[in-house]
């Protein structure tokens, strides 16, 4: 597996903390902000996959999705403790959806099924 580069789109900082000992761990490449305004001004820069947290400061992830899933074709995962804004996230564009607390094999799992990288 290559090394993936991730965007991780949250205020928590036990869980982005977690998240990026995790995923360096592991050989991929993290970047962290804590707001949906930032993520978009990061996505000129290409990522793999792109954690999205529901609950951000500003907008909130719901209120982002469309736009940052038009500034990039990696695919975005709603984060949220809130299990009933699951189908939402999905129809305003989320290509997956993540329970918090979650596993982290779980975003393992999701760099495993992304398809083969150039990087």
């Amino acid at each position: 597996m290559k090394s993936a580069r991730v965007l991780i789109v949250d205020d928590e900082p036990p869980i982005i903390e977690v998240l990026l000992r995790a995923l360096a761990a592991k050989g991929h490449v993290a970047r962290t902000v804590d707001n949906a305004e930032d993520a978009a001004a990061l996505l000129n820069e290409p990522f793999d996959l792109i954690l999205l947290d529901h609950v951000l400061p500003g907008a909130t992830g719901m209120q982002s999705l469309s736009r940052l899933r038009a500034l990039t074709r990696a695919p975005v995962h709603l984060m949220s403790g809130d299990s009933e804004v699951r189908q939402d996230a999905l129809l305003l564009g989320a290509t997956g959806f993540l329970e918090k607390p979650f596993d982290i094999q779980q975003i393992f799992a999701l760099i495993e099924a992304l398809p083969e990288r150039n990087s």
